[in-house]
């Protein structure tokens, strides 16, 4: 009786993890095809039995950030950070929310700890790189779009930003050095900064 019971437990509690695998599978894709509201309904009805589930969270705030709904966003990034402070992704995402604000020191906080945990993260430096620039921290700016660069050479926002932050310098020929390469990598604004600025 004692076996049958707990075979009947461990049933119950496959179909119940099964089913709930199922709901976050369907919120990834809901999430993929852009039905982002759907997506987050899918993941609230996961994460009820499932409240600290990383991934869960991190791609609900996701979906909420695609509406553009920032303050549901922010939520579950800090969620995420409450239950993994070193969440990379998490980290990167609270980063760009201050960058957004334009609390840029606050940003930085947040890049430079993705950058502690994963010191060649291209974006983390472009987005510090960024944060800098705005702060016209020029030399910082500059050694951090330089990082980024570093570490991936296909990186077009990082060579789009260097660029601008060249041309604030009046280094002209390497901007528009700059502008090609990240139009070449298909930046549209490149595009734009090469009419601009190197006719």
């Amino acid at each position: 009786m004692k076996n049958r019971l707990s075979l009947l437990v461990l049933v119950f509690m496959t179909f119940l993890f099964s089913c709930n695998d199922d709901v976050t599978r369907k919120g990834d894709q809901l999430y993929n095809e852009g039905n982002y509201k759907e997506a987050v309904d899918a993941y609230s009805e996961y994460l009820k039995t499932n409240p600290k589930d990383i991934k869960s969270l991190y791609n609900r705030g996701r979906a909420y950030e695609e509406m553009k709904q920032l303050n549901q966003a922010k939520s579950d990034f800090l969620a995420v950070l409450d239950i993994d402070g070193n969440n990379l992704s998490a980290n990167l995402s609270m980063g760009k929310y201050w960058y957004n604000q334009r609390e840029f020191n606050k940003a930085i906080i947040f890049f430079d700890k993705v950058i502690e945990l994963d010191g060649v993260r291209s974006d983390a430096y472009m987005l510090r790189g960024r944060s800098y620039h705005q702060k016209g921290e020029f030399d910082k700016a500059m050694e951090n779009y330089n990082q980024s660069i570093n570490f991936d050479n296909d990186n077009a926002e990082a060579f789009l930003y260097r660029g601008a932050l060249k041309v604030a310098l009046n280094q002209i020929k390497s901007a528009c050095q700059d502008f090609t390469r990240s139009n070449a990598l298909g930046s549209s604004e490149a595009s734009e900064a090469l009419a601009k600025h190197c006719r």
